[in-house]
């Protein structure tokens, strides 16, 4: 069983395409593909984006932060500049989409293979607004499996990439699609094969100039541009 894991894919539809097209050619098809939410905001693409999730097999997504914040207009912990990107998503998102957003649930369980994965966009302790450091405590990360109950614990929310592995057990963030934070703006995502828990993070470059453009073009502000070429 094949699995590709995406996160933090923030409207950004030019990345995203990449992230699929390394897919396909180095891993060709896969059975699930797991998504650790915030599809959108900041990104030019949002309605783009979620149309090209939304149609995908076997796509399994849980709502992120800045997700919640389109669907309920509620800006508390964001700055100016996300509040401003998150007000113009709303503005511009499809009655559909937003009804997408909306009834994305905010964790979810999950059996495939016999591996019980728990999704979540934050930590098992706060589903939204939750972060899981790399530097996680080992008691931390006990407390995390005994509470999930679950193998693999996947998540997003911090866009910085790493797997950690704890008796057997593992919680994988797959950084982000749309924005990274590692010092690498390149796209990342993660291959899984869990016949043998093969774990392979790939990052992918894509046409940030191309971005830049449309985003120029939709009058962003052009501190959030930077953003984009400068993880």
């Amino acid at each position: 069983m094949r699995l590709m894991i995406i996160s933090d894919i923030h409207a950004n539809l030019t990345a995203l395409e990449a992230v699929f097209r390394d897919l396909k050619h180095n891993f060709g098809t896969v059975d699930y593909i797991l998504c650790a939410g915030d599809l959108v905001g900041l990104g030019p693409y949002p309605n783009e984006t979620i149309n090209a999730l939304k149609n995908l097999k076997n796509f399994i997504s849980v709502k992120g932060s800045i997700d919640q914040a389109v669907v309920d207009e509620k800006f508390k912990g964001f700055d100016g500049m996300e509040i401003e990107s998150i007000k113009w998503t709303r503005k511009v998102l499809t009655d559909d989409n937003i009804d997408f957003l909306d009834f994305l649930d905010d964790y979810k369980a999950i059996k495939i293979q016999g591996f019980k994965i728990f999704l979540v966009h934050g930590s098992p302790e706060n589903h939204l607004n939750g972060r899981i450091s790399k530097l996680e405590s080992l008691e931390k990360m006990e407390k995390y499996f005994q509470d999930t109950g679950a193998d693999i614990i996947v998540c997003g929310q911090t866009h910085i990439p790493f797997v950690k592995e704890l008796y057997g057990k593992y919680i994988i963030n797959a950084g982000s699609v749309g924005l990274p934070k590692d010092e690498n703006p390149r796209a990342c995502y993660v291959f899984v094969d869990l016949e043998n828990m093969e774990i392979n993070f790939r990052r992918v470059s894509y046409d940030v100039d191309s971005l830049a453009r449309k985003m120029k073009e939709l009058k962003f502000p052009e501190a959030l541009i930077d953003k984009f070429y400068f993880s």
